[in-house]
């Protein structure tokens, strides 16, 4: 667990510059007087279709360097590797393939969204299309740099350098030097630049391995990839259109004002994602490697920990904002309308816990003997997911779509985790998951009403002092997590050493 929870550590810490970053940009696009709610909601259109676009096209190159990795670099010298060179090249096959669809479909999606309130969404389609390009881009080369064991070079990049050049590109707008055409347009490249970089680092580094013929492992596992390929990428596209229907189902019934302040709340609840994203990225390639060697035992551990872990971090976060949600956005003069979306992060947030409550489990099935179960459950989801986000989100608008991806993903969820029980006879929870929800729930509790008539700055950072101070101890003093004590262990030697 150590490496996990180095890399884990490493770029969870990465991820929360990246976040406070973000934040800073969420605020600016926000506030009054910059941008209005209309051209925010656009760019989150933007990046939800890119979340469903890139996967389409990657035609499942992703899981694949994920699963077979182990093979290549196990059997094969630097320069006959041809794992990069097949994700390369099904990628292209796919992305030209998507793309062109996407050009051809530009009418159906003039006619979805040509009303005035969604107007800007035909406007800019085609800049769309070329921020998924390039967001694609990146995650081929986002996952070859995970199976090389090094991710936090790409998690940087991803959660902090694009943040901060959108910064870059705000302050630029903020100052009149472009309009806000302009600023779509350098919007849309900026995962160009990021891609430079990563290759730049790969030619440095000399991992950037492009064999120009296929070797005796890819035509050996033809068939095997083959399978997985079709099988986890369905999944993988399924899963990604069920995760994104929200925000589009909300633009499409509603408007873009509806979808930006859904999205604001919808990213103040994913912060509590942060952490999964760093160990699920370390943890799938240690995964893959323990099926390989069919050490269950190290799977099981992996699989708890990250259980515990996650659970205890979400609630921490989430419990901190709940607390001051209300005095947090008076006291950064976020719009009005803002607010409105308050029972959207409520609904949020307790999804993001329940579900990194039950560990890094997409991990521990994709990479498995039982990966065709990936596919099965992500057709349970699209089914579940795409007719309840569209009926609930003309009939309660935000608030609807939030209470379909509640239920959608704890269904999805719970299938997944009990299947996982039957299948290999691991379960994430023990009674330490119980003791860490009524510590938390009596650390709320205990802040909210001591501070109840305490608003303001002063507020906000009395109810945070006492809420983690409750939790912190109770958590060390429980040994809720087995990670905690070594982390203290270790920063209590290094300030020792300095």
């Amino acid at each position: 667990m150590g490496q996990i929870r180095k890399q884990t550590i490493q770029s969870s810490f990465l991820s929360y510059i990246g976040f406070l970053v973000g934040a800073i940009n969420t605020y600016f696009f926000t506030r009054q007087g910059m941008f209005t709610p209309e051209q925010y909601g656009l760019t989150q259109v933007f990046i939800s279709m890119s979340q469903i676009l890139a996967p389409l096209a990657s035609f499942g190159m992703v899981a694949y360097m994920n699963k077979f990795f182990p093979y290549y670099f196990e059997n094969l010298e630097n320069k006959k590797n041809d794992l990069l060179t097949v994700a390369v090249i099904f990628s292209a096959i796919g992305a030209l393939l998507v793309f062109s669809g996407a050009i051809l479909f530009k009418p159906f999606v003039v006619q979805k969204f040509a009303k005035k309130s969604t107007e800007l969404v035909v406007e800019y389609y085609y800049w769309m299309l070329v921020f998924s390009f390039f967001y694609l881009c990146f995650l081929i080369l986002e996952s070859y740099l995970g199976t090389l064991k090094r991710t936090v070079l790409p998690n940087f990049m991803k959660e902090t350098a694009y943040r901060i050049g959108v910064l870059l590109l705000i302050g630029l707008y903020a100052f009149r030097v472009i309009n806000f055409g302009t600023f779509i347009i350098i919007f849309c490249c900026i995962y160009l630049l990021i891609i430079i970089i990563i290759v730049g680092y790969l030619l440095v580094t000399k991992q950037l391995h492009l064999s120009l013929e296929f070797s005796y492992v890819t035509r050996r596992f033809k068939k095997k990839v083959t399978t997985y390929v079709s099988f986890i990428y369905a999944g993988i596209v399924i899963n990604g259109i069920a995760r994104q229907i929200d925000t589009l189902a909300l633009a499409g019934a509603k408007s873009l004002t509806d979808t930006g302040i859904y999205s604001l709340n919808q990213y103040i609840a994913a912060i509590l994602q942060v952490p999964y994203r760093g160990m699920q990225a370390i943890g799938g390639a240690l995964i893959a490697q323990h099926w390989k060697n069919k050490n269950k035992n190290e799977i099981e551990r992996i699989y708890r920990r990250s259980a515990i872990n996650l659970l205890l971090i979400s609630m921490f976060l989430f419990f901190n904002i709940w607390l001051n949600y209300d005095d947090g956005l008076t006291f950064l003069h976020i719009e009005e309308k803002y607010a409105a979306g308050k029972t959207v992060f409520l609904i949020l947030g307790i999804y993001n816990m329940l579900e990194l409550g039950t560990g890094i489990n997409a991990a521990v099935i994709s990479t498995s003997p039982a990966w065709r179960f990936e596919f099965y459950s992500g057709l349970l989801l699209l089914g579940i997911s795409i007719p309840l986000n569209i009926f609930m989100a003309r009939w309660k608008g935000m608030e609807g779509v939030a209470i379909a991806t509640f239920i959608t993903f704890t269904i999805y969820n719970s299938i997944r985790l009990i299947f996982i029980k039957q299948r290999f006879d691991m379960w994430p929870f023990s009674i330490k998951t119980v003791y860490a929800v009524f510590l938390t729930l009596a650390g709320y509790a205990l802040s909210f009403f001591i501070t109840y008539y305490v608003h303001g700055l002063i507020g906000m950072m009395l109810r945070s002092l006492i809420f983690s101070t409750i939790f912190l101890a109770g958590a060390y003093y429980l040994k809720l997590s087995p990670d905690l004590p070594e982390i203290l262990a270790i920063v209590k030697s290094r300030l020792k050493r300095k």
